[in-house]
C-alpha cells in the first residue's frame, strides 16, 4: 500500500515538472517593429552651416506661381492656378501691383501693368519676406510679373532670387536652384532698363535664361540679368542673424 502511494506521488511529481519546463521554455514573439525615426523637413534637409557655425535655411527670396488672369480690378489682378477649374474658389490668387512692380514679356522686354490682360499666362514673383494678409482667396503683393508666351518656339525661363558668391566664380541663388556663369556678353540692366555695371554679388537678381545643366543647382549663362537691389532680410537670414 505504502509502495503504491509512493509510486503515485512520484508520477505526479514527474508530470508537474514536465509542465513547468514546457511553460518555462521561451516562446517566439513577432519581431518588434522599430520606432520610425523623425524624417527631415524640407527646411532641415536644405539647411547648411554658415561660416560662424549657425545653421541656416536656403529659402529663396522670391516665390513664383504660374497663373492665368481671369479678371483685372482697380485693387488687384485676379488669377487662377487651374484654367480648367477657374470657378473653383480654392484655385484663385489675387495679386496686388504697386508702383514698384516690374513687368516683362517672356523675352525680357520691359512692359507695364497696363499690358496685363485677361487670359494672359503669367509667372508672378512675390517676396518671401513680404507680409500677406490672412484672407481667402490669398492676396499677395506682386513684385515681378512675367507675361509668358506659351507658343514661343524657343522658351525662355526666369529666376528671381538673392545671388551670392559660389564656387568657380559663379553667382548662386540662395534657393540653390540656379548658378550663373557671367560672361562679358550678358546684358545687365537696372530696374529702369538702363545698362549698368554694378556689383551683382549679394544682390537680388531677375535672370532670363534658356539653356541650363541638369545639375543642382542648374548652371546657365544668362541671356539677361535685371538688378533688383539688395535684400537685407534675405542676407541676414542667410548669415543666421
Amino acid at each position: 500500500m505504502k509502495k503504491s502511494v509512493i509510486v503515485m506521488l512520484l508520477i505526479v511529481a514527474l508530470l508537474t515538472a514536465g509542465c513547468g519546463s514546457t511553460a518555462a521554455e521561451p516562446t517566439e514573439t513577432p519581431a518588434q517593429t522599430e520606432t520610425p525615426t523623425a524624417t527631415e523637413t524640407p527646411a532641415e534637409a536644405s539647411a547648411e552651416p554658415s561660416p560662424d557655425g549657425e545653421t541656416v535655411s536656403d529659402m529663396p527670396s522670391y516665390i513664383a506661381n504660374q497663373v492665368t488672369v481671369t479678371d483685372i480690378t482697380e485693387e488687384f489682378i485676379q488669377t487662377t492656378t487651374d484654367l480648367n477649374d477657374a470657378e473653383n474658389y480654392e484655385n484663385t490668387i489675387n495679386y496686388v501691383p504697386t508702383d514698384d512692380t516690374l513687368v516683362f514679356d517672356a523675352q525680357g522686354n520691359k512692359l507695364s501693368i497696363s499690358d496685363v490682360k485677361a487670359g494672359d499666362l503669367l509667372t508672378v514673383y512675390t517676396g518671401a519676406y513680404t507680409p500677406a494678409p490672412l484672407i481667402m482667396p490669398p492676396q499677395y503683393q506682386a513684385e515681378i510679373i512675367i507675361i509668358e508666351d506659351p507658343e514661343a518656339e524657343s522658351p525662355v525661363f526666369t529666376c528671381a532670387d538673392t545671388f551670392v558668391a559660389g564656387e568657380e566664380d559663379m553667382l548662386v541663388g540662395i534657393g540653390n536652384t540656379l548658378a550663373l556663369n557671367m560672361s562679358e556678353d550678358v546684358e545687365v540692366v537696372d530696374r529702369e532698363g538702363q545698362t549698368c555695371e554694378a556689383e551683382l554679388e549679394n544682390m537680388d537678381l531677375l535672370v532670363f535664361y534658356d539653356v541650363s545643366t541638369k545639375s543642382i543647382p542648374a548652371q546657365t549663362t544668362p541671356l539677361k540679368v535685371v538688378l533688383l537691389g539688395q535684400n537685407e532680410l534675405a542676407l541676414s537670414n542667410m548669415n543666421g542673424q
